[in-house]
């Protein structure tokens, strides 16, 4: 096998990294979607006890939520890569909402390590006292609700709909717009950051103020990534993010080899995001006026 071309957005490194995490994605969905209907008949009611039931309609709702825009992903996945010529396959698979799903679920897995480690070494916690007062059925259901449930309100409420009452107040009105997949621009931007700073500052409800980092900087890129290809991709990578850490509850430590095998996957696709990154910094100095990709995205209404 030929040596890893890293300036390469479509290399087989970054599809192979990729694919790997896509795998984690279904197996993940199936064994939580699998668990949930299995188990309602004799685990279910807990839903509906103690001081703070989750209830059973949300479950239910956010489930099918979550299995339609996986289909659309595994749908899209399918249709792109049949009769793909075996040279194009990792290009391909690069561009489709699979790819883009996993790379995002990888880097949001990588960046979440990435700033709690520090918070840990320098002796702080992040508490979470709420999840160990739930049983495993109450946990698994609750992390198959938060991907659409805070999907809908942090980025279609928060981005979307602020969007197209933007640009029907500019120069066009798409209802569509507010599932995503609009482009980036000076407005969306703005938005993205907004989306994140509420986001984060919602988590430290029940955990702890440390809480905040990781996930503001999670905000980011599932606010960029909803602008540019859709909700879709954000509520299946949100919610396999969060049913992937709970699979210690079905499995013991060994639940969690594959959240951690993760993380190394999100190290080698965040240095993909770097070397895309480059292509919108000026190439001699930063003084140099900015063309291309960013400036047009950042002047755009």
């Amino acid at each position: 096998m030929k040596r890893p071309n890293l300036k390469d957005p479509n290399d087989w490194l970054y599809a192979l990294c990729s694919a790997i995490a896509a795998v984690f994605i279904l197996a993940t969905s199936a064994i939580a979607l699998v668990y949930l209907i299995v188990m309602a008949p004799s685990e279910a009611h807990v839903l509906g006890e103690g001081e703070d039931p989750v209830g059973y309609e949300m479950p239910i709702i956010c489930g099918i939520v979550f299995t339609v825009c996986l289909i659309l992903v595994v749908k899209d996945l399918v249709k792109r890569m049949r009769g793909c010529p075996r040279e194009e396959m990792c290009g391909r698979y690069m561009g489709t909402w699979m790819s883009r799903t996993a790379t995002l679920f990888s880097l949001m897995i990588f960046t979440t390590i990435v700033v709690i480690a520090p918070i840990y070494l320098l002796g702080s916690e992040i508490t979470e006292d709420f999840i160990g007062k739930m049983t495993t059925y109450e946990n698994i259901a609750s992390m198959m609700i938060a991907g659409p449930e805070e999907e809908f309100i942090f980025r279609v409420l928060l981005i979307g709909l602020p969007m197209i009452v933007i640009c029907a107040l500019t120069h066009r009105f798409r209802f569509r717009d507010i599932l995503g997949g609009f482009g980036t621009s000076r407005a969306a931007l703005v938005l993205i950051l907004i989306s994140a700073v509420l986001f984060g500052l919602a988590h430290i409800d029940g955990w702890s103020v440390m809480k905040f980092y990781d996930t503001f900087v999670s905000g980011l890129l599932l606010g960029y990534v909803y602008v540019q290809y859709g909700v879709h991709v954000t509520i299946v990578a949100h919610s396999a993010l969060d049913m992937i850490s709970s699979m210690d509850l079905l499995f013991g430590e060994f639940g969690l080899l594959p959240l951690y095998f993760t993380v190394g996957l999100g190290a080698v696709l965040m240095v993909r995001s770097l070397f895309k990154i480059r292509e919108y910094i000026p190439k001699n100095n930063l003084h140099e006026s900015f063309d291309g990709s960013l400036m047009e995205m950042w002047e755009r209404r």
